[in-house]
C-alpha cells in the first residue's frame, strides 16, 4: 500500500467531485434568488392596480427578443418557473 499524497487519479477524482458540488450548489442558490425575485415581481404586480400600469415599451429588437426568450426557457427548464408563469411571460415577450 502506497501512502502520502493521493496519485493522479485521487487528485483527478477529488478535483471532479468539488467541481461537480460547486456546480449543484451554485444552479440551486440561483434559482432560489430567481424564485424570490419572481415572487416579489408577483407580489408587486398585485399589489398595483391594473389600471395604472404602463404598457411594456415596444422598441426591442429581434435579436432581444429572442435573447429573452432563450433565457425564459432555462428557467423553465432549470425548474424556477411553471409551465403556466412560462406561457405568460412568453406572451409578454412576444407582444412587445
Amino acid at each position: 500500500m502506497r501512502g502520502g499524497r493521493p496519485g493522479l487519479i485521487g487528485t483527478v477524482a477529488r478535483t471532479a467531485v468539488i467541481a461537480g458540488t460547486a456546480t449543484v450548489t451554485t444552479r440551486a442558490v440561483d434559482k432560489k434568488l430567481r424564485e424570490r425575485e419572481m415572487k416579489k415581481a408577483a407580489q408587486t404586480e398585485q399589489a398595483a392596480p391594473r389600471e395604472e400600469q404602463a404598457p411594456a415599451p415596444t422598441g426591442i429588437t429581434q435579436g432581444e427578443r429572442m435573447a429573452q426568450l432563450r433565457e425564459l426557457a432555462e428557467l423553465k427548464q432549470m425548474g424556477a418557473l411553471t409551465e403556466e408563469e412560462f406561457q405568460r411571460e412568453k406572451q409578454k415577450i412576444l407582444a412587445q
